[in-house]
C-alpha cells in the first residue's frame, strides 16, 4: 500500500530524473544542432568551392625569397548558413603583402568577401594571412573579419595551386597560380 511519503518520493524521482533526462538531451541537442565543436567554435558560414587565381609582383622564386605583392581573386559556390543553403555564387578578393618564395611563403594584407546574393549578407572585410611552408603543400589562408557580416569571427580555408604562370627561375618567376580550395571557407564564431 503506498502512503503520501511513497507518493511523494516517487514524484520527486521522476522529477528529478525526467529533469536530468532532458537536460542530456537538451545539451546533445544544442551541441549537435549548433555545430559546437570543443574549442568552443561553430561555423556560422561555410563555402564548399572557392577557387581563383593569384598574382604575384614581380614574381616567386625557387631558392631566393624576396618581398612579394600578391593579389587573390576567387569565386565562392556551395554556401550555407543558420538557414540552410545560398542561392548564387560570391566572390573573394585580397591583397597582400610579405617575403615568400615557392617553397615558404608568408604574406599579410585584406580580404573582402561578397557573399552569394541568395544569402542576403553585407560584405565582410577582413585581416588575414596566408602561408605556405613547402612546394608540395597547400597554402593556408586564416584570418579575423574586421568588419561587415560576422565581424570577430575566425576565417579559414586551405587553397591548393593548381597551374601556374613560370618556372621559379630568375628568367622565369611564378607570376600567376589557379587554385581550388581544399577545405571549406568557414567563417567560425566562438560560443563558448
Amino acid at each position: 500500500m503506498l502512503t503520501s511519503t511513497h507518493l511523494g518520493r516517487a514524484a520527486l524521482l521522476t522529477l528529478t530524473s525526467g529533469t536530468m533526462l532532458a537536460a542530456s538531451l537538451a545539451g546533445a541537442g544544442t551541441a549537435h544542432a549548433t555545430g559546437i565543436h570543443p574549442d568552443g567554435y561553430s561555423s556560422v558560414e561555410s563555402c564548399t568551392g572557392l577557387s581563383g587565381s593569384i598574382s604575384w609582383t614581380p614574381g616567386l622564386l625557387t631558392t631566393k625569397t624576396r618581398t612579394e605583392q600578391a593579389v587573390l581573386t576567387g569565386a565562392l559556390t556551395g554556401c550555407s548558413g543558420y538557414n540552410g543553403p545560398q542561392a548564387g555564387t560570391g566572390t573573394v578578393t585580397a591583397i597582400l603583402t610579405g617575403t615568400s618564395s615557392l617553397t615558404a611563403t608568408t604574406q599579410s594584407g585584406t580580404l573582402t568577401i561578397n557573399w552569394p546574393t541568395g544569402s542576403g549578407l553585407n560584405p565582410s572585410n577582413a585581416t588575414v594571412t596566408l602561408r605556405r611552408t613547402a612546394t608540395n603543400q597547400p597554402y593556408t589562408l586564416a584570418g579575423t573579419i574586421t568588419s561587415g557580416a560576422f565581424t570577430s569571427a575566425q576565417l579559414s580555408t586551405s587553397l591548393l595551386p593548381t597551374t601556374q604562370t613560370g618556372t621559379g627561375t630568375s628568367r622565369h618567376p611564378v607570376t600567376r597560380q589557379q587554385y581550388v580550395n581544399t577545405t571549406p571557407l568557414a567563417a567560425r564564431v566562438n560560443f563558448g
